[in-house]
C-alpha cells in the first residue's frame, strides 16, 4: 500500500511538472501583456456622448453551483435608442454547457443546470442584435455565437481588439474556433486605451490582459449609473471586492495566468466599483448581477 501511494504521488508530481512546462510559452506571453490602464475622468469623459444606450439585461445560458458558490454563463444585452442591441459574450448551448461543467463536478460542484441557448432565448429579438464582442475568448464565452449569427437575417458585427486577434495562447485558441464557424463578420477596435465601439455610441472598451492575452471589459453608462463588466478578471464578486486571488492550481496549471497583473487588476477595479454610480460585474457571478439590480432577460 506504501509503495502504491509512493507511486501516485510520483505520478501526481510529474503530471503537475509536465502542465507547469507546457504553460511555459502562454505563461511568458501573457507576462508581456501589460495595457495602460485609464483614469476614471478619461472613461467618464469618453462616456458622455449623446444618443448613448438606454438599458441593459443579462441572459443567462446556464449555472453550477460550485465552491466558491453559482457560476453562470450568460450574456449582457444592452439596447439603444431605435431599437439596436449590443451582446457582450454568448456563453454556451445546453450541451456544451454540461461538458464544460463536468471536470467541475470531479471537485465536488454540482450538475450543470442548463436555461437554454442565448439564441434560443432570445428568440425573435435575436434579430436585433447588430453587434457582439467577448470579454475574453474562452470557449465558455464564444460557443452561442454560431447559432446567433445563423439566426440572424443580417449577420451581426464582432468586434475585437488587436489583443483578441493577434495575441493567441492554447486556450483562446480554443475559443476561436467558435467565431471562425460563425457567419456574422468581424471588426476591428482601435488600439486607444480607450476603445469607442463604432455605431455603438457610449460603450467602450479597455484591454487588460491578466487572465488572456486578450480580456477586455466593456464599460456603459445607463441613466446614470456605470456598469462595468470585468469578464474572468475574478471569478465572483466577492474575490474582486476582497481583493482574493483564485486558486494557485487554477492560474499556473489550468489557465495560465499573470498573478501579477491580475492583482493589480482586482486592486484597480476594487476602487472604480467603490465609486459612486459605479458597479463592476464579473462575467460569471450571476447572483452578484441580480443583486446589484441587473435585470433578467425577458422576452414578454
Amino acid at each position: 500500500m506504501r509503495k502504491f501511494l509512493l507511486y501516485l504521488l510520483g505520478l501526481i508530481v510529474l503530471c503537475c511538472v509536465g502542465l507547469l512546462l507546457f504553460t511555459v510559452p502562454a505563461r511568458w506571453q501573457i507576462q508581456h501583456i501589460t495595457p495602460e490602464l485609464p483614469g476614471l475622468d478619461a472613461l467618464e469623459a469618453a462616456l458622455d456622448v449623446p444618443g448613448g444606450p438606454i438599458g441593459l439585461a443579462y441572459i443567462n445560458t446556464a449555472s453550477q453551483q460550485t465552491f466558491i458558490g453559482e457560476l453562470g454563463h450568460p450574456g449582457i444585452l444592452i439596447d439603444w435608442p431605435g431599437g439596436r442591441r449590443f451582446l457582450i459574450d454568448t456563453g454556451m448551448p445546453p450541451a456544451n454547457a454540461v461538458a464544460f461543467g463536468k471536470p467541475m463536478e470531479l471537485l465536488g460542484a454540482a450538475p450543470t443546470e442548463t436555461f437554454g441557448s442565448l439564441a434560443a432565448q432570445l428568440g425573435p429579438a435575436v434579430q436585433s442584435v447588430t453587434g457582439i464582442a467577448f470579454t475574453h475568448l474562452h470557449n465558455d464565452h464564444t460557443e452561442g455565437l454560431p447559432e446567433i449569427c445563423a439566426a440572424q437575417n443580417s449577420p451581426a458585427t464582432v468586434y475585437q481588439t488587436p489583443l483578441q486577434t493577434q495575441e493567441l495562447n492554447y486556450t483562446t485558441e480554443i475559443g476561436m474556433v467558435a467565431l471562425d464557424a460563425a457567419s456574422c463578420s468581424r471588426d476591428m477596435l482601435s488600439a486607444a486605451v480607450i476603445k469607442e465601439v463604432p455605431g455603438f455610441p457610449g460603450l467602450l472598451a479597455v484591454s487588460l490582459g491578466g487572465h488572456t492575452p486578450g480580456s477586455t471589459m466593456y464599460i456603459v453608462r445607463v441613466e446614470g449609473r456605470i456598469w462595468v463588466f470585468s469578464g474572468d478578471i475574478t471569478n465572483d464578486r466577492g474575490s474582486l471586492v476582497n481583493n482574493l486571488p483564485k486558486p494557485w492550481w487554477y492560474s499556473a496549471l489550468i489557465v495560465p495566468e499573470d498573478t501579477d497583473r491580475t492583482a493589480q487588476l482586482r486592486t484597480w477595479l476594487a476602487l472604480l466599483d467603490q465609486l459612486p454610480d459605479v458597479t463592476v460585474l464579473p462575467a460569471h457571478d450571476v447572483v452578484a448581477m441580480a443583486a446589484a439590480g441587473l435585470p433578467r432577460w425577458n422576452s414578454d
